[in-house]
């Protein structure tokens, strides 16, 4: 499973009591319960239903000619429990990254590799005060990047849309690391709101998957005002 090492992005300010935000994911797609999402869960079944999910998404697929590699039992045994392992790896990733109200969603079948990670989170500010929160908390601003990150501005029919990515050296492993952060805008007389996804790996083959994958991923995270 692709999981972060440590992240180098900040997260947008929390979202205001006005608003509140639901994900519509699209098939392909797994929520995974953390922080106080997972208080709403019955996380023994959802840790069933994952594994079945991403145990499926495993199965090898045909390849150019059509043919699909058969699998003993000892090679399915091994899928089995690389299914529990990495949904018990979500748990702990959404556990540890999404604090408060943010989120972790996770890509399966990727390239035929286990579930990979993304975080959301949404949050609003005035828009009378200067605000840099949302280039730093996709990665912009801050740390120590192997070379300055790549900004890019993808058009958005619900938003002004920024795109960072990002290369840099892990402090621990020594290895390189790439993070993709994808962040909408959307301006309000009285509020600004931002979505910010991120995604992190070592694998770097990812990188152009992942950032067509994070491009379908934002519009589904839906956001509404509330009633006063």
């Amino acid at each position: 499973m692709t999981t972060p090492e440590t992240s180098t992005t900040g997260t947008p300010r929390a979202l205001a009591s006005s608003w509140e935000w639901r994900l519509d994911l699209p098939e392909g797609w797994l929520e995974v319960p953390g922080g106080i999402t997972g208080a709403s869960h019955d996380l023994a079944a959802w840790e069933r239903g994952a594994t079945a999910v991403v145990r499926e998404s495993l199965e090898p697929v045909p390849d150019e000619s059509g043919t699909t590699v058969e699998l003993d039992d000892d090679a399915r045994a091994q899928l089995d429990q690389l299914a529990a392992i990495s949904v018990a790896n979500l748990r702990e990733f959404a556990d540890g990254m999404a604090p408060g109200d943010h989120r972790v969603v996770a890509a399966l079948g990727v390239m035929g590799r286990g579930p990979v990670p993304v975080l959301v989170a949404v949050g609003t500010s005035d828009p009378a005060a200067p605000d840099d929160d949302l280039m730093a908390a996709l990665g912009a601003t801050g740390g120590y990047p192997a070379a300055p990150p790549t900004v890019e501005y993808p058009d958005m029919p619900d938003g002004d849309g920024v795109r960072v990515i990002r290369l840099d050296i892990g402090e621990e492993s020594g290895g390189a690391w790439m993070s993709v952060g994808l962040g909408r805008r959307t301006e309000h007389p009285d509020a600004v709101v931002d979505t910010v996804l991120v995604w992190r790996t070592q694998d770097l083959v990812l990188g152009a998957v992942m950032v067509e994958l994070l491009d379908q991923l934002m519009p589904t995270v839906r956001i509404d005002r509330t009633a006063a």
